[in-house]
């Protein structure tokens, strides 16, 4: 099928004129041309999930001030450290637990490479109940532009006296562009309602902690990115213990990005359903349903049918974007119906279909399907990835 750009060349040139205006912020060491254009890949990429992130503002607004969540002030920048942070031995744990506070369910750093020299060791922590975990490397650029971080560490300090290092590793991705020693960090911090019309740096806020349904302590999740500009997302959870630390698990969402959100005095992470990218429309035209992840026992589960309040304002969101652009819309429309059949309305969402079949309204642009091709390949779509029942 073919492809389409993911925003209009005069919208991404636009863009670029508004970062060059923000020149003093980047570092002048580099290439300033090359990080306006990855900033663009980014932005660019970052605007099919308004929908998520709007979702996800709602919830974390609501439950938790932003500026509680955070183990550092709005704006706080990485801390220079003279020499990279070197493992020594562990310490011997204890076997003390720690129950988990409830109004305080994540906390992540504030990190910014994007106004940091090439270079320049940097060390950067987070702290959420018992446990403070730090980030330590050398800021490079890499392959696709990207700010990164050379030979990135982990310490993570437990209260009891027990202290880990962990070198991270980038995620392992067919065709990523990154260097085997570096990490592209990615924003997974809960986002404010206005972060559509005031985005912040994509890296900010990529080290946190977290505690989910059952922990004892707070789980480490990092956002990492493998470079490029559709792929590209990565959520990495570790689970921390008194006895050591489990092996990584990636969650490898995609496009769409992720936030985490408090809710219920848990951790969840918001993000979306990669698949319908490029199933029904171009890229930008895809609609892709919210998803709601949990990290439990070691792996990432699916929790979005116990969160149908995301679901209803995001059925919401899609049916917007469909009536606004019905032309352009079968996209928007996937994710509509997928909606409905996760809060049980599969139904008359058929039949909705169906009449608009019969009015001539499932067109779209060439190459595309449309029509009774589209409510055909719809139907098998959503049945194969568990959202309706037929």
């Amino acid at each position: 099928m073919p492809d389409s750009d993911d925003v209009s060349d005069a919208a991404a040139e636009q863009l670029r004129r508004e970062l060059l205006a923000q020149a003093p912020q980047f570092d002048v060491g580099t290439s300033l041309p090359a990080k306006v254009d990855a900033l663009v890949r980014r932005r660019q990429r970052l605007r099919v999930t308004v929908a998520v992130v709007a979702v996800a503002a709602v919830v974390a607004a609501v439950a938790v001030p932003l500026s509680s969540l955070r183990s550092a002030p709005l704006g706080h920048k990485i801390t220079p450290v003279t020499k990279p942070t070197a493992p020594t031995s562990s310490t011997t744990p204890s076997s003390s637990t720690t129950t988990p506070p409830v109004a305080t369910p994540l906390s992540c750093n504030a990190l910014d490479l994007w106004t940091t020299p090439v270079g320049t060791v940097v060390s950067s922590s987070v702290t959420l109940g018992p446990v403070t975990v730090t980030l330590a490397g050398t800021t490079e650029t890499s392959p696709s532009q990207d700010p990164a971080l050379s030979k990135p560490e982990l310490t993570i300090a437990i209260s009891n006296g027990a202290t880990f290092y962990d070198p991270l590793a980038p995620p392992i991705q067919a065709g990523a562009t990154i260097q085997t020693d570096e990490v592209i960090p990615w924003s997974i911090a809960p986002v404010p309602a206005d972060a559509a019309s005031t985005p912040t740096m994509p890296n900010s806020d990529a080290l946190c902690l977290a505690y989910f349904p059952g922990d004892s302590l707070p789980v480490l999740l990092l956002g990492l990115d493998t470079g490029g500009a559709h792929c590209c997302t990565v959520v990495r959870a570790i689970t921390v213990s008194t006895t050591g630390l489990g092996p990584a698990a990636d969650e490898n969402v995609g496009n769409p990005g992720a936030s985490l959100s408090p809710g219920g005095g848990e951790a969840v992470i918001v993000t979306a359903d990669n698949a319908f990218a490029y199933t029904f429309a171009s890229y930008a035209a895809s609609g892709m349903p919210v998803k709601v992840l949990i990290f439990t026992h070691g792996s990432f589960l699916d929790v979005t049918k116990q969160h149908l309040d995301l679901v209803s304002k995001d059925v919401s969101t899609w049916w917007s974007s469909f009536t606004s652009n019905p032309g352009n819309g079968l996209g928007a429309l996937a994710a509509w119906v997928a909606d409905q059949c996760v809060l049980g309305q599969g139904t008359s969402a058929w039949t909705t279909v169906d009449q608009l079949q019969t009015q001539g309204k499932l067109s779209g642009p060439a190459g595309w399907p449309t029509g009774a091709a589209y409510v055909s390949q719809l139907k098998s779509f959503l049945v194969q990835h568990g959202y309706c029942s037929s």
